[in-house]
């Protein structure tokens, strides 16, 4: 049976000659801008504009037209000096912006079972900075017009690669077939789990190809990867090559002929330095580290793992029953679980978790698998990876003696549950990705105003003798913020503490937070001038926008 398509173009030429007036040049970053093409480009532009009114007309196509009609109106405003005000431009790019990452991810949505945003955009390779800041232009103040500019071009490139690049019938380019290559035979040796594979012999194989590209598609094998260890190896040998104890051999030729510059070197050498704060970001796993608390509930012993995430063991020492808080990484929990299970130290009674992002939940399945627990309980957020129990806020179980309870912090994602541990006098809450040493988590799926709610009125609620155990080791790069924005004795305490502490979790108690922690003291005087804000609500959303935008300075000794 003959099946039909509608198209809003007469035929395949006309949406080709759309492509090539909206790329004159295809992107190796964004679109160049020429007085030439802009003709071109407003012709599209009121073309797609034509397509959609007939209707039929693909997401990414129009996408594309609203980002360069931005860009067109931005740039004819800065050449005739006319414009009628920032605040209108800035507008037009975060509608452009919000309506292409907002009826993209929609369109890929699981209907069966609604994903967040960020999952969806994981599983189509879209950077989760698109989500983060379609977030800020619709639910907080406008981006700035730098942001929003810089933001319409990533755009408008990473559209051109995922749908523009290779329409059906068109021959990939050479460049393409080059990183095809290049990814393949990366994603063979980081699968190795071994890694049998020589590093000289990569070396001899990566020789045709330069670090710019090898990087990259490290990067993208790492951020649409759902292995964990896939991911950690990518970032692994990224480091390596930046650092120079991997080398590649300096043929610099794989997207033209012209070399790559130090400066491009540095700048990804400066991203990759920031991953470590932006792993809040990120809604896949990394490598953790795995806490054991023991006695009476919380004396600390030394941790594992080769990142700065934390698993934690919460035992009772009476009766031995036990849970493990956030197992992400399986291969460094399972051993520690079995030896303890074998030697009749643990009763392991329930998986539990913190939020639903893979390196906190991602290790669920597998740890069952590996521990032969099928039917081990998994309590946790309804997205949680196979999850059981979701209990209500508020509401409260045993482990052994120790009392526990959920505190419901939605914000970061929208199923956080810090849990709140008490044995007698000894008090501990899990924090996951909500509060930190010294800062909070990225308002992922949530507003301002609910992590001012869970900060300042559920966490800051419990006694201020409560130590505080997060999901990660960010003090330092939270202290280098918060030294720049309250100069009180609290954080200067901090700082001095973690200058000399690899690790601090467990250190600080909620009491002590509430005194250096500036996302914790809104209403101070100082923090309050530093925000130019003065509502509590705004005066967090604020600080989460200028730590967002943090670079510490050079001169920092943390």
């Amino acid at each position: 049976m003959v099946q039909y398509i509608h198209t809003p173009w007469r035929d395949r030429a006309e949406l080709l000659r759309v492509r090539q007036q909206f790329y004159p040049s295809p992107p190796a970053g964004a679109p160049t801008i020429t007085a030439e093409d802009e003709a071109e480009q407003q012709h599209a532009v009121s073309r797609v504009s034509m397509w959609m009114q007939r209707g039929g007309c693909p997401h990414l196509v129009e996408s594309t037209a609203l980002l360069v009609a931005a860009i067109l109106s931005d740039l004819n405003d800065t050449r005739t000096g006319v414009s009628s005000s920032s605040y209108a431009t800035r507008a037009a790019y975060s509608a452009a912006f919000s309506r292409f990452v907002t009826g993209l991810l929609d369109s890929q949505q699981d209907k069966q079972r609604k994903m967040s945003m960020y999952a969806v955009a994981k599983t189509i390779g879209l950077p989760a900075t698109f989500v983060e800041l379609r977030h800020q232009a619709t639910h907080e103040q406008l981006p700035s017009l730098l942001k929003l500019r810089a933001a319409a071009k990533k755009a408008l490139a990473w559209i051109w690669h995922y749908y523009w690049e290779n329409l059906p019938g068109d021959e990939p380019s050479t460049t393409e077939d080059e990183a095809d290559a290049c990814r393949n035979l990366l994603i063979q040796y980081l699968r190795d789990a071994e890694q049998s594979t020589s590093k000289k012999s990569l070396q001899k194989k990566l020789r045709k190809w330069d670090k710019i590209l090898i990087l990259q598609v490290l990067g993208e094998i790492g951020e649409s990867s759902e292995d964990s260890k896939l991911l950690l190896r990518s970032l692994q040998l990224s480091r390596g090559i930046l650092d120079g104890s991997f080398t590649t051999l300096p043929a610099v030729r794989a997207y033209g002929s012209k070399p790559r510059s130090a400066k491009d070197i540095e700048a990804i050498r400066a991203d990759l330095e920031r991953s470590r704060d932006e792993l809040e970001a990120t809604p896949v796993g990394v490598r953790g580290k795995t806490l054991q608390l023991q006695t009476r509930t919380l004396l600390q012993t030394k941790g594992t793992g080769k990142s700065d995430n934390y698993a934690y063991l919460l035992v009772d020492d009476q009766s031995k029953d036990a849970v493990i808080i956030d197992p992400a990484n399986p291969e460094e929990v399972s051993p520690v679980l079995k030896q303890a299970i074998s030697a009749g130290k643990i009763n392991l009674k329930a998986i539990m978790n913190t939020h639903h992002h893979w390196d906190h939940a991602g290790g669920n399945k597998k740890l069952l698998n590996d521990l032969g627990t099928p039917d081990l309980p998994i309590i946790g957020g309804k997205d949680c990876e196979a999850v059981t129990r979701t209990p209500a806020d508020g509401e409260g179980f045993n482990v052994g003696n120790i009392a526990v309870k959920g505190v419901h912090t939605p914000c970061h994602t929208q199923d956080s549950i810090c849990w709140f541990a008490q044995d007698g006098n000894e008090k501990a809450v899990f924090t996951g990705d909500t509060l930190f040493h010294g800062g909070c988590g990225r308002f992922f799926e949530g507003t301002a105003e609910e992590m001012h709610t869970a900060l300042n009125e559920k966490l800051a609620a419990l006694p201020d003798d409560t130590k505080v155990y997060p999901g990660h080791e960010y003090t330092k790069s939270n202290v280098k913020f918060g030294i720049s924005v309250l100069q009180s004795e609290a954080v200067k305490k901090l700082q001095a503490f973690a200058e000399n502490n690899k690790e601090t979790q467990g250190q600080f108690t909620i009491g002590d937070e509430k005194q250096h922690n500036v996302f914790m003291r809104v209403e101070d005087p100082e923090i309050q001038k530093a925000t130019g804000r003065t509502d509590s609500v705004e005066v967090l959303a604020k600080l989460r926008e200028m730590k967002n935008n943090f670079k510490p300075p050079p001169y920092s000794k943390m």
